[in-house]
């Protein structure tokens, strides 16, 4: 008994291990959808892309701050911007920094969607955008140069 319940414990955690790194390739109204669930629940979103240096520097920071993260923490979401055909750099990356959270790959034709996104959003990036509960968007339109930064940001917008 003891151990099927063992293996089962094991089983579940190396599925939640997996899951967490798990991308899933989005449209645009797909995105829109994953970030209107929860509404009650602040989302941290990230657009980045593997040949994007800035990028790549920073999802570290990220990676460290969900390290700390609570109950009141945002829910960390990664939308990768890179082409499909460099789906499986985007895997190797996000397994190579055990990046955590929501791992997305938007699969849109075209830049229509980066107005609807965020009208004052010129498309480059790095970007990240939180989204607090009350429909409040607050953007930042650089790379973060450091964890403290990043927590900075976030302490300064997330009212506990």
């Amino acid at each position: 008994m003891m151990r099927t319940l063992f293996i089962s414990f094991m089983m579940t955690c190396g599925i939640s291990s997996v899951y967490a790194q798990e991308l899933n390739i989005v449209n645009y109204e797909e995105l829109e959808n994953i970030l209107a669930a929860s509404p009650g629940k602040a989302k941290l979103v990230n657009f980045w892309a593997t040949w994007c240096k800035p990028c790549v520097e920073e999802l570290p920071y990220f990676n460290a701050l969900q390290k700390e993260a609570d109950d009141k923490s945002p829910e960390f979401i990664f939308v990768s911007l890179d082409f499909m055909s460099q789906t499986p750099k985007v895997k190797d990356l996000i397994k190579r920094l055990s990046l955590n959270g929501t791992q997305l790959q938007l699969n849109q034709p075209g830049g229509e969607w980066i107005d609807q996104f965020d009208s004052n959003w010129s498309g480059a990036i790095p970007y990240t955008i939180l989204l607090l509960p009350g429909g409040e968007k607050i953007e930042h339109y650089d790379a973060f140069d450091s964890v403290e930064e990043l927590k900075s940001f976030l302490n300064k917008n997330i009212v506990n």
